[in-house]
């Protein structure tokens, strides 16, 4: 019962890394509960990066435009 519960939670944060791990993080970490943490931080890591793009393009877009969006 208790190998139930623990790979339903490992399939689970699988699932919410994407379903997958970065071959380069695999080769990096052993244990598979380190690779799924090593890649949850790389989706942050990438996420942030793309956060920041769309706030610079969104920026640009606002400082064309001759009226900023109303609320």
């Amino acid at each position: 019962m208790a190998t139930l519960v623990l790979d339903a939670k490992i399939e689970r944060a699988l699932q919410l890394v994407g379903g997958k791990i970065d071959p380069e993080i695999e080769d990096s970490y052993e244990c598979l509960e380190e690779r799924i943490l090593a890649q949850a931080l790389e989706n942050v890591e990438v996420a942030e990066r793309r956060l920041r793009e769309i706030e610079r393009l969104v920026g640009e877009l606002t400082a064309e435009k001759a009226t900023p969006c109303k609320n």
